[in-house]
């Protein structure tokens, strides 16, 4: 039995399909391992994205609806806000400006949320009822002063005109 030379220089691998199946073993589990940091990376994003939608839905959602007796609670306040905004003093005071000694006036109705103003009451004559009238639109508070109706009543002997003037009220500047 003879052995060649170059045999015996190189050394025999005894474990050469070990080394082998080894190498593959690992190769397969580092692709498993990416495989699964890919997908996890994935489903972070995926749920990421719910997460913020969800927050945005919840910062964008509508209040909750109210019951009628919380309806209620809030129409008074939105009056009451209303009612407080609203400039009684300068009305008062184009009221008196306009007043005229032939004129009585026995009511005025503010709407507040039309912004209009509605006098009833009476006078003397035709002339002081005018002379009332053309006072109101000099008014810097009044504008489309109109009236809507009159009546002449006769009481005893004394003769007077009924009437409801009506008028939009401007808004102030402060």
């Amino acid at each position: 039995m003879r052995t060649e030379l170059s045999d015996l220089l190189q050394p025999r691998l005894h474990y050469g399909v070990r080394l082998w199946g080894i190498a593959i073993l690992l190769t397969f589990c580092a692709g498993w391992l990416a495989g699964e940091a890919y997908n996890t990376t994935n489903r972070t994003t995926t749920v990421r994205e719910k997460t913020n939608s969800i927050k945005l839905g919840i910062l964008k959602t509508q209040p909750p609806k109210l019951n009628k007796q919380e309806e209620e609670i809030e129409k008074k306040w939105t009056e009451l806000a209303i009612e407080r905004k609203f400039e009684w003093d300068v009305l008062f005071q184009s009221i008196e400006h306009a007043s005229n000694p032939d004129i009585e006036l026995l009511e005025f109705q503010p709407d507040k949320t039309s912004r209009t103003v509605s006098f009833m009451g009476e006078a003397k004559n035709h002339k002081a009822l005018i002379q009332f009238i053309q006072a109101l639109s000099k008014q810097i508070m009044f504008r489309q002063v109109y009236l809507v109706h009159q009546q002449t009543l006769l009481r005893d002997r004394l003769q007077t005109i009924s009437f409801e003037i009506k008028c939009a009220i401007v808004e102030q500047q402060k």
